[in-house]
């Protein structure tokens, strides 16, 4: 019988309220930011999601987590509905779902040393006595490939690459089953973006890890997902499998993305499809599909009908009107 996924979100939606007017402010618009995504993560596999920047895909990671409440929609964990949770149980399931943010110079506090940092959750949460959390922080250190002579440095002393280890210790901390990895590796040197990417791949089989892998650089996906969706204007276009999505990408946005990641001695037959147009407002998306009024192939009917994102070939779906899925 197939398994049960370990995340199953339906839905979800999250509007930001624009408001207007300084004596009495009132709601004159919202950011459609994420528009009604719908998809399963599978336990122990790396889930991408890409996209150009201000596309949502922060803003899902977060709403996952409910570090941002969402507008609508169902998010269910381990098969619990983890929309029902009151904010204390929340915070205790928080245990087995943690993040690692973007930026390793922002997310650390500089006026903690690092033992503290990669402790923190222990003392939050009281898991230990003072002796099993420095024994824990110590593991930490070594598994994530610090030395322990290090524990009393503050974050000023380390590289970029040091510090996103220091935070994958400290969402390692609590043993969690499901991390978001919010483009990790996007703000540092690319000469290091392979040492941590190797890092979070040989945790995983260690731990056996869950990740929803937030990213807009293509390649870094490719290396790590095992399924993808592309993600635009709040919406999600297109799932499928890795290899499914870079040989045979099907909703246009997704052959524009592919198109541009740069390929060596690229040939005439692989010239750039540059999209037309700008990114539209997410306070004033298009009507129908999102994507219509930079699509190279749209249509009338895509002005006004809304795609769903359906099955167009076994494990594979889209959003697009024009595609026909196979018999």
């Amino acid at each position: 019988m197939p398994t049960e996924p370990l995340l199953r979100v339906r839905g979800l939606t999250k509007h930001f309220p624009v408001m207007r007017g300084a004596l009495l402010p009132r709601v004159v618009g919202a950011v459609r930011a994420v528009d009604g995504l719908d998809f399963d993560i599978e336990d122990g596999e790396t889930f991408g999601l890409v996209g150009e920047s201000g596309c949502g895909k922060t803003t899902t990671g977060r709403l996952i987590l409910r570090l941002i409440e969402p507008s609508a929609g169902t998010i269910q964990f381990a098969g619990e509905d983890l929309m029902s949770l009151a904010p204390e149980e929340m915070r205790q399931r928080r245990q087995q779902m943690q993040i690692i943010l973007q930026d390793p110079y922002g997310s650390l506090d500089p006026r903690m040393t690092l033992s503290e940092i990669v402790g923190e959750p222990l003392r939050i949460h009281q898991i230990g006595d003072r002796a099993a959390q420095r024994k824990r922080v110590t593991e930490l250190l070594d598994v994530v490939g610090l030395r322990k002579e290090y524990a009393n440095r503050y974050p000023h002393e380390f590289s970029g690459g040091q510090r996103q280890r220091i935070g994958i210790a400290r969402a390692l901390a609590l043993h969690p089953r499901f991390i978001v990895c919010d483009e990790p590796v996007s703000a540092l040197d690319v000469s290091i973006q392979a040492q941590i990417i190797n890092l979070m791949l040989d945790l995983q089989k260690e731990f056996g890890l869950t990740y929803l892998f937030i990213a807009h650089d293509l390649g870094v996906v490719k290396h790590v997902a095992d399924r993808v969706a592309v993600m635009y204007l709040g919406r999600i276009v297109e799932i499928a499998g890795r290899q499914a999505l870079y040989e045979a990408p099907q909703h246009p946005y997704s052959q524009a993305l592919l198109a541009a990641v740069p390929i060596p001695r690229p040939s005439a037959k692989q010239a750039l499809t540059p999209l037309k147009g700008e990114i539209p407002s997410p306070s004033n998306p298009p009507s129908g599909c999102h994507f219509h009024t930079r699509c190279p192939r749209a249509e009338e009917r895509c002005r006004v009908e809304a795609p769903v994102l359906r099955e167009i070939r076994p494990g594979h779906s889209a959003a697009c009107l024009l595609l026909t899925p196979e018999p």
